[in-house]
């Protein structure tokens, strides 16, 4: 069955994994310490992913396996009286990490991964939900095998809905929106400011005015408060329009007496995929890199 799926791409908060292209998520909840997705397909929930702060000196994951395990049964003894629990499974993929796969068949059935990550220090859980009729065991395995817990090389991955691009680890998911034809995130990283935009329907939009108008004018509260200047240019062989511009010393509290803000930007028009994304950086460092390294990652569809 693995062999035959289509897979996707799926990170958040600096976790990643694969999942069946037709399974998306349908609940966010939550922060980088602690949060929950649920992941569906057209009639089920298929996948659920946990992760919280796991402390200064976080628990061997078999330890956290004996304390779930105990927790649930508690909790359903009447409904789930005799559950049958398999553990001390492992992934060759996650050497790395303190992990165990166990898989817990009773009133629900599901295969389950806790991972301790010492760099974050979050425990993320991750269960993949089967019947008896097909326990998914293929499917599982290559979900769990592409989990990557936390971010690699200063790099968090974030991807959905085809949207794929890595930011700095340090970046932490202020507002995000999810919705047809337009997926935003919006992070913050102390007093610095860096959004990801993906529209879709380009040609619908730019049908009647120019992608440097069209923009301005779809950005024009992000860019209020500064003065800028764009130009016309080509981004990886697509039509592009570069921002830049630095903050109105009016705008700024304590004014002069604070460096300087800068705004730069950047949005190109992919025509075959009819798409436009937008990477906008506010921060204090002229000719700040982060805003290429950000763009130059993504990927979308």
């Amino acid at each position: 069955m693995a062999g035959q799926t289509q897979w996707e791409r799926f990170g958040w908060h600096g976790i990643a994994l694969d999942v069946p292209s037709g399974w998306c998520p349908g609940r966010l909840e939550g922060d980088f310490a602690s949060g929950y997705v649920r992941v569906e397909d057209e009639t089920d929930v298929r996948l659920e992913l946990r992760w919280e702060s796991a402390g200064r000196r976080p628990a061997p994951a078999a330890k956290l396996v004996d304390n779930y395990v105990k927790q649930v049964r508690r909790k359903t003894r009447r409904t789930d009286p005799n559950p049958e629990v398999t553990r001390d499974r492992y992934i060759r993929k996650l050497d790395a990490f303190d992990h165990e796969v166990f898989t817990w068949r009773g009133a629900y059935s599901a295969h389950s991964l806790i991972v301790v990550c010492p760099e974050t220090r979050r425990v993320v859980h991750l269960r993949v939900f089967f019947t008896d009729d097909d326990d998914l065991k293929k499917l599982t395995r290559r979900i769990f095998a592409s989990l990557v817990p936390e971010p690699r090389d200063g790099q968090a991955e974030w991807s959905a809905f085809g949207l794929r691009f890595q930011v700095g680890s340090s970046w932490r998911l202020e507002e995000s929106g999810l919705r047809t034809g337009c997926l935003r995130f919006l992070f913050g990283d102390g007093t610095d400011e860096l959004e990801v935009v993906r529209f879709s329907l380009a040609e619908l939009l730019l049908r009647q005015t120019t992608l440097a108008k069209w923009f301005t004018s779809s950005f024009a509260k992000a860019l209020r408060k500064f003065r800028y200047e764009t130009q016309p240019c080509d981004y990886g062989g697509a039509p592009a329009v570069r921002c830049a511009g630095v903050m109105r010393w009016r705008a700024r509290p304590m004014g002069l007496f604070r460096r300087k803000r800068l705004v730069v930007a950047l949005a190109w028009h992919r025509q075959q995929e009819d798409k436009i994304l937008v990477v906008r950086l506010v921060s204090t460092t002229p000719n700040d890199p982060r805003l290429e390294a950000v763009a130059g990652s993504i990927t979308s569809c």
